[in-house]
């Protein structure tokens, strides 16, 4: 049996999600379906994100934490490569 994690996007990461094209919405919604069985999906990020894991659709990026204890992935930002990092 496959392990389910829950994928939880805070309202303001909802938004910013809204705000994007539809064309990436799907792809950002196939992307976070995948994070439930598999959190380890991205890249692993590392400096400031140290501990995150990045997934890109280019040129929008999802940046996540996965909470292995409570089988929780957190989604941190979702957004334009040019912004989602500061």
């Amino acid at each position: 049996m496959i392990k389910m994690y829950q994928v939880n996007l805070p309202s303001r990461v909802r938004k910013d999600l809204k705000k994007l094209d539809s064309r990436f919405q799907r792809k950002i919604i196939l992307s976070l379906r995948l994070l439930q069985r598999n959190p380890f999906l991205g890249e692993k990020m590392s400096g400031e994100f140290n501990g995150s894991y990045r997934i890109k659709i280019p040129p929008i990026r999802i940046i996540y934490t996965p909470d292995l204890k409570n089988k929780i992935v957190w989604i941190r930002a979702i957004g334009h490569r040019q912004g989602i990092y500061k």
